[in-house]
């Protein structure tokens, strides 16, 4: 995939998010499953291009998970979800 248009889809997907963030929710589960995801890519012993290794994860799918990373992250702010959990783990605001 081209420089160009991996950054047409990043620009695309920011656009949709931003177009749609008043009625979205924090999915907490969904971000904990890109989380753990990311953290499987990055500690696995493959680049997740060997055909012997079925439950290696590609690299090929960093920039979307990436991406679910920070929209997620983006929503519990915009949501005061981050607030609430400032309150919980007793930080000051």
């Amino acid at each position: 995939m081209g420089y160009k248009h991996k950054h047409d889809i990043k620009d695309f997907m920011w656009s949709m998010f931003w177009m749609t963030h008043e009625v979205q929710k924090a999915d907490i589960d969904q971000l904990e499953d890109d989380i753990k995801t990311l953290i499987k890519m990055t500690t696995q012993k493959t680049a997740g291009q060997r055909k012997d290794k079925m439950k290696d994860i590609s690299w090929d799918n960093l920039e979307r998970i990436q991406m679910n990373i920070i929209c997620g992250a983006t929503v519990l702010y915009l949501t005061g979800c981050l607030d609430e959990l400032r309150k919980i783990v007793g930080q000051r605001e």
